[in-house]
């Protein structure tokens, strides 16, 4: 079982994804793919065509992922590390809770289509 990858959003701190790439999460950066400012259902079509969990602190993405439920539309799934946690005090915390969820995917206590495709977690 392979677990997620992600997509970060261009608020996630850099020290967050070079933590992660260096235990080997596979996760890119949203400005490496897209323009910056690119709009928020824009960065969740992205996601969900090329099989991306989106990792944001932009709790708005909720209504932009409604209205995606309401056109029959899914996504690939979007871990919020909230406004608590931005800067520099949080990275520890968001490294930690990605660290934990990729684990338990791997193991096989769960499966990215069961458990994080079209799901939002909370950091």
């Amino acid at each position: 079982m392979s677990a997620f990858k992600l997509l970060a959003d261009e608020n996630i701190p850099v020290a967050v994804i070079d933590q992660l790439i260096s235990r080997d999460i596979d996760i890119t950066r949203v400005r490496h793919v897209m323009p910056e400012g690119t709009p928020d259902p824009d960065l969740l079509e992205y996601a969900h065509e090329n099989g991306y969990a989106l990792l944001t602190h932009d709790q708005k993405i909720i209504r932009h992922i409604a209205a995606r439920h309401r056109e029959g539309k899914g996504h690939a799934g979007v871990f919020i590390a909230g406004r608590h946690l931005q800067g520099e005090h949080g990275i520890g915390t968001i490294v930690t809770s990605i660290l934990e969820y990729h684990a338990l995917l791997a193991a096989g206590a769960g499966t990215v289509q069961d458990d994080v495709d079209n799901h939002v977690k909370y950091i």
